[in-house]
């Protein structure tokens, strides 16, 4: 049986920002260990943006998960 579209696409969507989440996450460990202040915040907002995103699926969807290779 397959997913419902709109699970389906959640899920994706979910994968999508998780990995996007990690690559923020890296980002800002660079940024804070070569003092880059400016750099910083604009990934924390955007790393707060990413994981509002992610509530917001949880909240809509809340049996799905990322898939292992895009887990947070």
């Amino acid at each position: 049986m397959s997913d419902d579209p709109d699970i389906a696409q959640a899920r994706v969507f979910l994968d999508l920002l998780a990995t996007h989440a990690r690559t923020l996450a890296r980002a800002i460990n660079t940024a804070e260990r070569t003092y880059q202040a400016q750099r910083l915040r604009e990934l924390h907002a955007e790393l707060h943006t990413v994981r509002h995103c992610i509530a917001r699926i949880h909240y809509r969807y809340p049996d799905i998960t990322p898939t292992n290779r895009a887990r947070i």
